[in-house]
């Protein structure tokens, strides 16, 4: 079974096709992603409209190199997964409508797919050995999640965010440091250049059970205000630490109490924060657990993770009964009308 993804929940235009095996094998015969961020650097994030646009223009540019890349032409493809939800509703409409004019001129099923339950699966993808129960913790730009999948399909949410995700925290504390979008990825790299900082920030949400980083930003804002007649490259660097320690101190000390509450030893970090090094790092410091990352490639949003999570439903027969998109689409209401 030759599988082609489509994934446009926010500002990647992304193709991926996978073939199956009997045996369950599978080999990744293309993977091509198409990224906004020089478009959206001038405003200083993205502009939802502007995103919409960039995917109707790149989808079928992306479809031709992924295809190229591949060795297939569409007659051969057996289905097509395309993200549905959650994300921004004008480019998951591009990449539905452009999926669904695909699936009908080849006459073949279209797997609607869940962008969560994607990231959720992205580690099966390099890790041959991960099985269920696991934990999952789901972190990214504009989702923050910690999970016990128990199977496919049977997920129990641990925790959530209230407001900003961890990725926004990054991105929004490096706008606070004159870091220009998309600012997380280079403000995890200075915080990289210590190892300790002279200044602290509050533990946040530590009696909850969920995630909020709006107090960690006003805290964060008040400290580099009180830094400003003092920022030299060092104190930058120091404060980029105290800022990446603060959120990761968060994200762990949740997936700690989720692993003494559940039992479950088995964690994957997953979502394009994954790609962190300090929080993997400290996620593998954790006594007594197994740790899954999937590739660098495969944590941020991407086309294989989709075909994937489609896969899977097929394999379960548990394919949502989803025909439109879903810009707020929780992961626990996946399959609710099937139920």
């Amino acid at each position: 079974m030759k599988i082609l993804g489509i994934e446009t929940s926010c500002d990647e235009t992304a193709i991926s096709i996978i073939e199956y095996f009997q045996d369950s094998k599978f080999k990744i015969l293309a993977e091509q992603i198409s990224s906004q961020i020089e478009v959206h650097q001038k405003y200083g994030g993205v502009v939802p409209e502007v995103a919409a646009r960039e995917h109707m223009r790149n989808l079928p540019l992306v479809l031709d190199c992924a295809l190229k890349q591949s060795g297939v032409s569409l007659s051969e493809i057996d289905r097509i997964a395309v993200t549905v939800g959650p994300g921004l509703k004008g480019c998951l409409l591009m990449g539905f409508h452009f999926a669904q004019a695909l699936a009908f001129a080849q006459g073949i099923d279209l797997i609607p797919v869940n962008h969560i339950e994607g990231h959720l699966v992205a580690p099966f993808l390099d890790n041959t050995d991960l099985s269920f129960p696991f934990l999952s913790l789901i972190v990214s730009g504009g989702h923050t999640e910690l999970l016990l999948a128990n199977s496919f399909g049977d997920y129990k949410v641990l925790a959530r965010t209230l407001d900003d995700a961890a990725g926004e925290a990054f991105d929004k504390s490096a706008h606070l440091l004159g870091i220009a979008y998309p600012g997380g990825p280079a403000l995890a790299k200075l915080a990289d250049q210590v190892d300790q900082s002279r200044f602290s920030l509050p533990a946040v949400m530590q009696e909850s059970d969920d995630f909020s980083f709006s107090g960690l930003k006003t805290a964060i804002a008040l400290l580099i205000r009180q830094q400003e007649r003092n920022m030299d490259s060092e104190v930058k660097a120091e404060l980029a630490f105290a800022i990446q320690d603060s959120i990761v101190s968060s994200l762990v000390s949740k997936l700690k109490k989720a692993i003494l509450n559940s039992g479950v030893k088995s964690i994957c970090l997953t979502g394009g924060v994954a790609a962190n090094k300090y929080l993997r790092q400290k996620i593998l410091e954790i006594d007594g657990s197994s740790v899954y990352f999937p590739s660098f490639s495969h944590c941020t949003d991407n086309a294989s993770m989709i075909v994937h999570a489609g896969k899977f439903q097929v394999d379960n027969n548990l394919i949502p009964e989803q025909q439109s998109v879903v810009p707020r689409w929780p992961i626990e209401r996946i399959r609710e009308e099937q139920k």
